[in-house]
């Protein structure tokens, strides 16, 4: 019985390690995917939506910085259509 609770255990930390590694990976992607949506000039274009994606990274909330960053860069693309 302690066998099979240790390797449940194992096996949920191992998972949630593979769930935060994909969160950490999107929100890079989608960092990055703001960053060509505004081009060359996104820092002096005063951009509140990636500041805010950026420092949902800094603080390790993964989830919530590809979130932000996604909303930012639709907005973004949307806007530059009108």
């Amino acid at each position: 019985m302690k066998f099979s609770s240790f390797l449940f255990l194992l096996v949920f930390l191992l998972a949630g390690n593979a769930s935060a590694t994909n969160d950490r990976r999107d929100c890079k992607e989608q960092l990055q995917k703001l960053k060509e949506a505004y081009g060359n000039d996104y820092t002096r274009q005063n951009h509140h939506g990636y500041r805010k994606a950026k420092a949902s990274r800094d603080n390790e909330e993964y989830r919530k910085c590809a979130s932000q960053a996604r909303k930012a860069r639709e907005r973004v693309e949307r806007d530059g259509d009108a």
